[in-house]
Order: C-alpha cells, then sequence, then structure tokens
C-alpha cells in the first residue's frame, strides 16, 4: 500500500513539475521532418462554448471548420493530470483545421484518477450527438452521430481507454496519447472498436513499457496501432512548446482519424505505406506495431 502511495505521490510531483516547466527539457529538433498531415489544414476554425456545459465534465470547447458542410466527423479531447482543455487546443484547432468537430474537455476534478476521465469523455461523446440535435448550436445538424471518437493524454488517455471497455462498441476509434491508468484496468476486452495508442520514448511519467502493455492487452481482433515516439517526453502532448515533435503526433493523430472515420484509404499510407516508410526511414519511432 505504501509503495502504491509513493508511486502516485511521484507521478503527481511528475504532473505538476512537467506542466510547469515543459518545453525547457531539451532542444526540439530544428525542423518538423516529414510532416504531412501534421501540417494545418485548409480550414479556418471556429469555436464556441455556449450551450456545452454538462454535469460529467467541468467546462468544454466545441472547434470546427467555420465553413462547415456537414455531416462533420468529431471527438472528444481530453488533457492529464492538472490539465485544463486550453493545453490541448494544439491537436483541438489542428483537427478543426482537417474538417473535424473536436469537444475539447477540463473533466470535474482536474486532480483525480483516470475514472474522471472516463465519465468526461462519456459525457462529452454524449454532448456530441446532443450538439447535433440542440436548435440554436452553431453545429445543428452538422454532427455525424456515427462517426464520434474519444481521446486524451495521460490520464485523459487512460480514461479513454476506460470508456472505450465501458462502451465496448459505438464510438468510431479510441486514441490514447501518453496514457496513464494507474491501477486501474479497463475492460479491454470488451472493446470492440479500433485503437490507437501512442507514446513516448523517454517519458517517464506515462513510460513506453506500460503504455505498450495496454496495446497489448486489447482484443487481438480489432484494428489496433501503437507507436512510440524517439525524442519525446511526456511534456510534449501538452501545452505550446516543441512543435517540431507535436507536428509528428498531429501526423499520425489525422492519419488514424481520416483513414477510420472518413474511410480515406490515402491515409493508411501512415501506417503501413509510404508515408510510414519515410517515417521509419527518418526514425521517428523506436517501436511501432500496426494490426489492421
Amino acid at each position: 500500500m505504501a509503495t502504491s502511495l509513493l508511486r502516485v505521490l511521484f507521478f503527481v510531483l511528475g504532473s505538476v513539475f512537467l506542466s510547469a516547466c515543459f518545453g525547457g527539457l531539451r532542444p526540439p529538433p530544428e525542423e518538423p521532418v516529414g510532416i504531412g498531415l501534421g501540417a494545418e489544414g485548409e480550414h479556418e476554425v471556429c469555436t464556441y462554448t455556449e450551450g456545452l456545459a454538462d454535469s460529467g465534465y467541468s467546462s468544454a470547447r466545441l472547434s470546427y471548420p467555420c465553413d462547415v458542410s456537414g455531416p462533420l466527423a468529431s471527438t472528444t479531447l481530453t488533457g492529464g493530470y492538472t490539465n485544463t482543455k486550453e493545453q490541448m487546443y494544439w491537436l483541438a484547432d489542428h483537427l478543426g483545421s482537417h474538417g473535424y468537430a473536436v469537444l475539447a474537455i477540463t473533466p470535474s476534478n482536474r486532480f483525480g484518477t483516470p475514472p474522471v476521465w472516463q465519465r468526461a469523455h462519456i459525457a462529452g461523446f454524449h454532448k456530441l450527438a446532443e450538439e447535433n440535435g440542440r436548435a440554436g448550436s452553431p453545429l445543428f445538424g452538422q454532427i455525424d452521430p456515427d462517426r464520434r471518437a474519444i481521446m486524451g493524454f495521460s490520464m485523459g488517455g487512460g480514461g479513454t481507454l476506460l470508456a472505450a471497455g465501458e462502451m465496448g462498441e459505438g464510438f468510431a476509434t479510441a486514441i490514447a496519447l501518453a496514457p496513464w491508468l494507474g491501477t486501474t484496468s479497463p475492460d479491454y476486452f470488451n472493446i470492440a472498436e479500433p485503437v490507437l495508442v501512442l507514446g513516448s520514448a523517454d517519458d517517464s511519467l506515462s513510460p513506453p513499457g506500460p503504455v505498450g502493455s495496454y496495446f497489448m492487452s486489447l482484443p487481438t481482433d480489432i484494428t489496433r496501432g501503437l507507436a512510440i515516439y524517439r525524442d519525446a517526453n511526456h511534456a510534449d502532448w501538452m501545452g505550446s512548446g516543441n512543435q517540431p515533435q507535436k507536428a509528428r503526433f498531429r501526423a499520425l493523430v489525422t492519419a488514424w482519424m481520416n483513414w477510420l472515420l472518413r474511410e480515406d484509404e490515402s491515409a493508411r499510407g501512415y501506417f503501413d505505406g509510404a508515408e510510414h516508410d519515410e517515417h521509419m526511414a527518418e526514425d521517428w519511432f523506436t517501436r511501432f506495431e500496426f494490426r489492421p
């Protein structure tokens, strides 16, 4: 029991430290090489917060392409321990520029445990459908209820896996970014939809070993992918630091969503085609697995 508490304390203190000083840990790569879908999309991004209140989370903002011509694919998006939704705008607005609706969420307790983020994702997932049907919503009739995903970072990534295990099916895909679950375990074998797990080789809070074990625990009969980014750490996934590395993160996230939510077969090349071969040659990853 004492050992478990010490581990949690280490995680908490480490998260607070990294949240305060990310970006100064090491110099980023000079250029974002071969970013492809990691570059900004063609759409201007609009946002709103009105009408998004829910008991399942503290606050939310919905970003979407201003020239919306739905129905749009969409996703929830959360940060991790101590994080607010603002620390994930770097990804929310990127996906908005690529034509997605993204509900960025601050959970009800930023100092909680992964189930808090699980509840936030499930509430946000339902909120996306509600916005599609709410008169007066900027996205009234513009969100495709059959193409809603769930995605989060750190504890939010752990909450993503927990939400996927609780729902089992009915979501388009789950994307876990540097996920952390602590002692909580999802109902992995209940997961029936595709899952992408991304991690960082230099991450001391969500180390590659546990992140890889989450991937290995997934059912073998679902579409799934794992990528561990070389020279990346936990703090690179939040805020505005290390944009070259974030461009690499954005590339795979966007490609995965394009492939599975839009049936864009060209995006699959980021996982087993020309783009993937280029990234492997450029040494993006320390580990990469793809099981379509």
